[in-house]
């Protein structure tokens, strides 16, 4: 009996990975992601019906790595996808330290298409195969404890069964799926507050309210305000909550979510879980420079920076700029301005302790919106993407990358962010 246990370890725990990990993506992967986004969007999002979107192999691949390099509890897990006529091939290597050993669990999977949706024909961990009733079972629980865990979960399963099929081909796997223009939206939310508990929920909805008694106190015939008249209460009673001993980051986190369900006139009845508001939100611009999509991109940016990183926020962003210059408005640089700045305002409000704190410190005493938003041209008219490639020729191109610098540049010059740690 007291071997079992160590055939199992030797089973199921190697010495070498099935998959190698790949290095930190460059700038030309995100940008071929970004480019991916735009290619499968339709021309139309505000049109429903039926969508295809296809991926290659390698497209397939860029995008698991990017997903996991760039998720807190999977970093240094590495996969791999074969495609297949009809099916496709799982590798995933995980490390594991056992006593002074760096060992590594390689688990294999075989999927094939069928009219319910992928199914699962084999696994094996190692060397040990694993029954498909244990492997049901195992995902019948995680489930359920996701379920029971976070209090979005349920969205995230109304976006997997949107999707109508999955088939698997040898060059191509091709995804069909029920379009309907809330979808970018729901995706974005759900970036924004990416695994949320019921605790999280519960601190987002106490600076919602606050941001809704700060608007009903408002003249009644005020049709706009800053985001400073938001922004810096919020954090005032951030760094309040802090002193008492709550935790900076969480407290940071839930109030940039906070500014961005209300910025964006969001939904936020999945955050009520069926109980009504305490108070109905009154509906008012807010903007940044007088105009209100700066505070929606900067807002945006900033929440999504706070709940899964700078990484995900700048490909949604971006990604929306390519969109916009082919189909809709234009490229902005004034709104890529207000993404990059939203991505910093979020990414230091939880980067580390000091940082956070700093950031608390000074958005509770800040006075202006140039302290924390460099000034833009009023003009927003956009650049067509044939116009942006006359201009710039690519985003890999030497004028578009010195236009970036010298946005960043400003950016990190700004009053909030000078004398962080």
């Amino acid at each position: 009996m007291l071997c079992i246990p160590v055939v199992l370890v030797a089973l199921v725990l190697q010495a070498s990975p099935s998959v190698k990990s790949i290095s930190a993506l460059d700038k030309v992967d995100v940008q071929r992601i970004e480019q991916l986004i735009v290619n499968n969007a339709p021309s139309s999002i505000n049109s429903t019906g039926e969508r295809s979107l296809s991926l290659d192999k390698d497209e397939i691949n860029l995008l698991s790595t990017f997903a996991l390099q760039n998720l807190p509890s999977y970093p240094d897990v590495a996969a791999d996808i074969s495609l297949h006529e009809g099916s496709t091939n799982l590798a995933i290597s995980l490390p594991v330290k056992l006593l002074s050993f760096d060992l590594y669990l390689n688990v294999y999977a075989e999927l094939t298409e069928s009219e319910t949706g992928p199914h699962v024909n084999a696994v094996t961990a190692g060397k040990l195969p694993i029954p498909l009733l244990a492997v049901r079972i195992l995902a019948r629980i995680t489930q359920d404890r996701l379920a029971s865990t976070y209090v979005n979960y349920n969205e995230f399963t109304d976006l997997y069964n949107s999707i109508r099929h999955i088939s698997f081909h040898k060059d191509e796997l091709i995804v069909v799926l029920d379009w309907e223009p809330r979808l970018i939206t729901r995706v974005q939310a759900q970036a924004e507050q990416l695994f949320l508990s019921a605790e999280d929920r519960e601190r987002i909805l106490s600076y919602y309210a606050q941001i809704v008694a700060i608007i009903n106190a408002l003249p009644t015939d005020t049709r706009r305000t800053s985001l400073n008249s938001l922004i810096f209460p919020l954090f005032q009673t951030a760094q309040a909550k802090t002193a008492l001993g709550a935790d900076v980051y969480t407290e940071n986190r839930a109030a940039l979510q906070a500014l961005s369900l209300y910025v964006n006139d969001s939904d936020i009845s999945s955050l009520l879980a069926g109980r009504s508001p305490s108070e109905t939100p009154r509906r008012i611009d807010v903007t940044i420079q007088r105009r209100p999509d700066l505070a929606q991109h900067f807002t945006t940016s900033a929440a999504i920076t706070a709940s899964v990183g700078a990484n995900i926020a700048g490909i949604l962003s971006n990604s929306k700029e390519d969109y916009d210059a082919r189909y809709r408005t234009g490229f902005s640089f004034s709104d890529l301005t207000a993404n990059i700045a939203g991505v910093a305002l979020g990414n230091a409000a939880t980067l580390n302790t000091d940082s956070a704190k700093e950031i608390q410190a000074h958005l509770a005493n800040a006075v202006d919106e140039t302290d924390y938003m460099p000034r833009v041209s009023r003009n927003n008219a956009g650049i067509t993407e044939q116009d942006f490639t006359d201009q710039y020729q690519n985003r890999n191109s030497e004028a578009y990358l010195e236009r970036l610098d010298a946005i960043n540049l400003e950016i990190s010059q700004l009053p909030i962010y000078v004398s962080l740690p």
